[in-house]
């Protein structure tokens, strides 16, 4: 069941993914292609790990910080 609250794991992780992907356009725009490109082969890395592994670093510490978005509680009939 998901969660009510707006900080959780999850919906934090999504938000910290489409920050990371408007500061590498951003970047990108402004002629820092190197430092760009470092930052988008870092998202990739991360992305490919959490397929291959299923394994998230970024929502495996905000879990630990803010809790995750699904609980585990009995639902109500």
């Amino acid at each position: 069941m998901k969660s009510k609250k707006f900080a959780c794991a999850e919906r934090l992780q999504r938000f910290l993914m489409a920050f990371m992907m408007i500061i590498i356009l951003m970047l990108l725009a402004n002629g820092s292609t190197t430092i760009a490109l470092a930052l988008l082969a870092f998202v990739a890395i991360m992305l490919f790990i959490y397929g291959a592994f299923d394994f998230c670093p970024s929502t495996w510490v905000l879990t630990k910080l803010f809790g995750s978005c699904y609980c585990e509680c009995k639902e109500e009939e």
